[in-house]
């Protein structure tokens, strides 16, 4: 299986194609690539088991470059990025396979503004990787090696920048009783205490770190059903799931119901837009859920190829201040330009303190709509043929359909749609499909899988 290498990270399967030596490349391209000999590098983990060899790897090789390193532990991606900008560091490293499963993990880098590399950042990385003669690149002499610190307040100062932008005083009043599953990771270092400064009884599940996960890890409701009898049994008004890296979130409603990760960026966008006028960016593949706020204030969406930096950069480069992904992920980058399960939180409490209502009520506001996702797996990440053949195949079959092709093949018209696209995090081709009945998403789904050579 070859190692996966987008804007989502550099990503294995741990000792067969992430290995010792593809670590040292990737580092040492990455230090080379920001110039920071002598200058000073953030990282930070998740639970898995390989993540504290991969540390140390990574850790050891920016030392032996020159590089200082501060080290903040077992933390969110959102806290590691957050941290890497606070700090003045010249970037940011988290070890972190985020959802994919435990035997896998990655490198997922940012620069000195603690933003992922884009695009084109990648394809300058992949090519001094791949560059056989990297004669210029000196390692430190043994004089002139690095040194590591530890920073363990990392989570206090990320709480501390969420807390500046929320109405925490109206939520402390509601005193909530919130559930809790940050799938034995990174969430687990951060949860409890951010909610409990919100005054909030905080009850939970899968909180002790582990380094296999205890549940699916992805917070989507099939995943979730421990959580959903929780909240149910204990009376929660709200419960709350998170990815292994704590930058996505998903919602248990009061009454034991897994809403759907696709409804967290609907609920904090509404709170977000109550209280400021803006466009919104999402990617391609986020619900139509999202036009709908939309409308209801009068703002306009704008849409990326998928992948996160690219949701941010659009909010970056068009002034915008609020987006994210139908995954979960939340952006506000007047907190944190990146997806912010913590931000999410925050944002969500305070809606529900504003308005007096129930998750259940809130949702129901909403137009209904049937996502359905799947995805199918792919021997290599295959060349633009592919889509090329899907593209073809699209015309003939959805003749009175519009075709977006900047990420993938996008068919939808003004009531339903399917995208279908490869994956920048495993090797599979992702599917999703999402119309106003379940039995037209499902035809859409099967229409799809029928055009895919596979």
């Amino acid at each position: 299986m070859p190692l996966m290498v987008s804007v989502s990270g550099i990503r294995g399967i741990v000792g067969e194609d992430l290995t010792p030596p593809v670590l040292i490349n990737f580092v040492e391209s990455f230090i080379n690539f920001l110039g920071s000999n002598q200058g000073k590098i953030l990282i930070g983990r998740d639970s898995r088991e390989s993540g504290k060899f991969i540390e140390r790897i990574v850790e050891g090789t920016i030392n032996a470059l020159g590089s200082d390193v501060v080290n903040i532990g077992i933390a969110t991606t959102p806290t590691v990025l957050l941290m890497t900008r606070k700090l003045s560091c010249d970037g940011g490293i988290a070890v972190t396979a985020s959802h994919n499963p435990s035997q896998w993990n990655a490198l997922k880098l940012c620069d000195e503004k603690g933003l992922f590399l884009n695009q084109e950042g990648i394809e300058k990385l992949k090519k001094r990787v791949n560059n056989p003669d990297r004669s210029s690149e000196r390692w430190g002499r043994f004089d002139c090696l690095g040194s590591t610190r530890s920073e363990s307040n990392a989570g206090l100062v990320h709480i501390d920048e969420v807390l500046k932008l929320i109405d925490h005083d109206l939520i402390k009043q509601k005193k909530f009783k919130v559930a809790i599953d940050p799938a034995g990771a990174t969430g687990s270092v951060i949860d409890r205490t951010f909610l409990e400064k919100l005054g909030c009884t905080v009850i939970g599940i899968n909180e002790k770190l582990e380094t296999r996960f205890p549940r699916g890890t992805e917070p989507v409701p099939e995943n979730l059903d421990e959580l959903c009898n929780f909240v149910k049994t204990h009376k929660a008004d709200i419960g709350f799931a998170q990815d292994p890296d704590g930058d996505r979130l998903a919602v248990v409603s009061e009454s034991g119901t897994a809403i759907g990760e696709e409804y967290t960026l609907v609920l904090a966008g509404e709170a977000y837009l109550q209280r400021k006028k803006t466009d919104v960016a999402c990617n391609l593949s986020t619900s139509m859920m999202i036009d709908d706020l939309a409308r209801r204030f009068g703002v306009n969406v704008h849409r990326t190829k998928i992948g996160e930096i690219n949701v941010t950069d659009k909010l970056l480069k068009d002034n915008l201040f609020f987006g994210g992904e139908g995954n979960g992920g939340v952006i506000v980058p007047e907190i944190n330009p990146c997806r912010d399960s913590i931000t999410a939180m925050g944002l969500i409490l305070e809606l529900l303190a504003t308005t007096g209502k129930t998750i259940s009520r809130i949702i129901s506001e909403f137009p209904s709509y049937f996502i359905k996702k799947t995805k199918i797996p792919v021997k290599e990440k295959r060349n633009e043929d592919l889509y090329r053949n899907i593209y073809e195949k699209a015309k003939v079959k959805f003749p009175n359909y519009m075709i977006n092709t900047i990420d993938g093949i996008k068919i939808y018209n003004n009531s339903e749609w399917l995208h279908i696209r490869l994956s920048n995090t495993e090797p599979v081709m992702r599917i999703m499909a999402e119309s106003q009945t379940e039995s037209i998403s499902d035809k859409l789904i099967s229409a799809s899988i029928a055009m895919i050579d596979h």
